[in-house]
């Protein structure tokens, strides 16, 4: 018979085991996100009878099994008709050409590899950070500002490249006009961030949902992307979400986009989903970390 474990093992366990199911919640319900949670657990948490390993640990856990979910409902919601592949999302390109079963297996070899190599150089990155940080904070704006140039360069056309810097100008306005502001609410730990992003990432999925054409006929699950660009691109998402974690202003879609040049090019949409993924994860692997070394 196994010996009992103990308490202090077992409450982070059963809180672990607990959030998990908050995970998959919100990675497989669109307009939910892990964030949900976390504000409702540091809203309620002074009423909660459960020491600070325990709270961590559930947000940990909510946060890694949504980023290994939030694919599905990206994938299944807001497919356009295949007319308008060419502007399609890469996930949504490879479920209109029958490939969504392989993008589903690429995300979470993306997030999957991104875990191994993610949690092994979280350690000397964050030690790396807490020296460099001081002077990225003092030219935080230029660094900013020279991500936005970067990711305009990326576009291929001239208008492309003008309608990324309308959308830079339209988030910059938005940010100066809502950021100071005080929403009223039952959970004010939130601010207005909580439905701001409501606004701008869980409405938009299911309004774009409403005019999806659904789900074509899907094929097998075969990867046709070669080991060496999936690796590539696992390694280069991993990159992206170290940027992510420590950058502020930087998602990992930005982070990714910029990173995958370095990356084979075999296969863009394969390889952006892979990276994308392996993005999200890390993120969370090196936000923990630094969270945890900010506070010791």
């Amino acid at each position: 018979m196994l010996p009992a474990l103990p308490e202090a093992t077992l409450l982070p366990l059963a809180y672990t085991v607990a959030d998990c199911a908050l995970g998959t919640a919100s990675g497989l319900l669109p307009g939910l996100h892990a964030n949900n949670f976390a504000l409702l657990l540091a809203a309620t948490a002074p009423a909660i009878d459960a020491p600070p390993l325990a709270l961590g640990c559930a947000m940990l856990a909510a946060g890694m099994v949504h980023t290994f979910l939030d694919v599905v409902p990206a994938l299944a919601l807001g497919v356009p008709d295949a007319a308008m592949a060419a502007s399609a999302l890469p996930g949504h390109r490879l479920v209109i050409e029958g490939r969504g079963r392989e993008a589903l297996r690429l995300s979470a070899l993306g997030s999957g590899a991104a875990v191994a190599l993610a949690v092994p150089a979280a350690v000397p990155l964050t030690a790396a950070m807490e020296v460099a940080y001081p002077t990225l904070r003092a030219w935080l704006p230029l660094v900013l500002l020279g991500v936005v140039l970067a990711l305009l360069l990326t576009e291929p056309t001239r208008v492309a490249r003008a309608g990324g810097l309308l959308s830079a100008t339209l988030a910059t306005a938005l940010g100066a006009v809502a950021l100071d502001a005080v929403p009223g609410g039952p959970l004010p730990s939130g601010g207005v961030l909580a439905p701001l992003f409501a606004g701008l990432f869980g409405a938009p999925v299911l309004v774009d949902a409403l005019h999806g054409e659904g789900v074509p006929p899907q094929a097998d699950a075969r990867i046709a992307l070669a080991r060496r660009s999936t690796g590539a691109a696992a390694l280069a998402g991993t990159g992206a979400g170290a940027a992510v974690g420590y950058l502020p202003g930087v998602s990992a879609g930005v982070a990714s986009t910029l990173a995958l040049p370095a990356t084979a090019g075999e296969d863009p949409a394969r390889e952006y989903l892979v990276a994308t993924s392996g993005a999200n994860t890390a993120t969370a692997v090196f936000v923990l970390l630094a969270t945890l070394r900010s506070n010791t």
